[in-house]
């Protein structure tokens, strides 16, 4: 980005500084006359410099989006007014800001403040010239800079949401994924994903019908070692009606996934028969 603003839009652009006025263009922080400047230019200019700033502009766009919108609001009218009269009335100039004025405090020894109209006057008149110091060099790139930073940790929480993976996405993933299907006693079809390299299994159920009413299947893990199943949860006739994924780790040392008919609730122990058993072993 270039930290150097000229003074006006028509110098950046004879600079061939026209790519760094995307993030101000993609916030809307121009004028409406610095915007017709801009388009006009990109008219002109070439096509390869215009498609990459339309590409700028729609990855800015797309990444603050994507990162930070949940539901469309329409913002208050008064909002920008409110957020420039809670700034500081700073006068920016190419040697940096000036001390920012500060009211006299009632009591204070020196000369009266002026009338409360006046007063009034002064503080719409410091309000508009923090507005206009948005569209000078200084102001300009602080937005600019906020853009940037915004769309940074914007991509960021993108690539993170990006490389989040569930159980079955590792699984499916895997090098060394082993994929099964059976056909249940009870009805319907297992399919079964496997990796002992990831420790991990997936088990799809799909057109299984609902148990018998007051009752639910529960599934369970079998032992190797001949001990006691272990319950992995129970499932209703609403569970099963579609697809039923259910995602196992650490199943190193468990043969298979057994599914009974149990009670409503579930119970402690499996009830025989076993409906359907999905070996995990090879």
């Amino acid at each position: 980005m270039n930290r150097q603003f000229a003074d006006d839009l028509e110098t950046d652009l004879a600079r061939g500084h026209v790519l760094e006025w995307a993030e101000l263009y993609a916030l809307d922080a121009i004028s409406a006359d610095e915007r017709r400047v801009l388009e006009a230019f990109l008219e002109d200019v070439d096509p390869a410099i215009s498609a990459t700033f339309a590409d700028r502009v729609r990855t800015d766009r797309e990444t603050i989006t994507s990162a930070y919108a949940v539901d469309q609001i329409e913002p208050p009218a008064d909002l920008f007014e409110r957020i420039v009269a809670q700034l500081p009335a700073i006068a920016y100039s190419d040697a940096g800001p000036s001390q920012p004025l500060r009211p006299q405090s009632p009591g204070t020894a020196g000369p009266a403040g002026p009338p409360a109209e006046v007063a009034g006057q002064d503080e719409l008149a410091q309000r508009r010239s923090a507005k206009a110091s948005l569209s000078s060099r200084a102001g300009r790139w602080i937005v600019a800079a906020a853009a940037a930073a915004v769309i940074a940790m914007g991509g960021v929480t993108i690539a993170q949401n990006l490389q989040q993976t569930t159980v079955e996405q590792e699984v499916l993933q895997a090098s060394d994924v082993r994929t099964q299907q059976l056909t249940l006693a009870a009805g319907g079809v297992a399919d079964l994903a496997v990796s002992g390299e990831k420790n991990a299994a997936v088990v799809t159920l799909s057109g299984v019908p609902a148990p018998a009413e007051g009752h639910v299947y529960q599934m369970w893990r079998i032992p190797a070692d001949g001990t006691a199943p272990v319950s992995e949860g129970t499932m209703s006739g609403e569970d099963v009606a579609g697809t039923k994924v259910t995602e196992l780790t650490d199943i190193s040392g468990y043969t298979a996934i057994a599914i009974t008919v149990e009670p409503e609730g579930g119970s402690a122990a499996p009830t025989l028969p076993i409906v359907a058993q999905i070996p995990l072993g090879a």
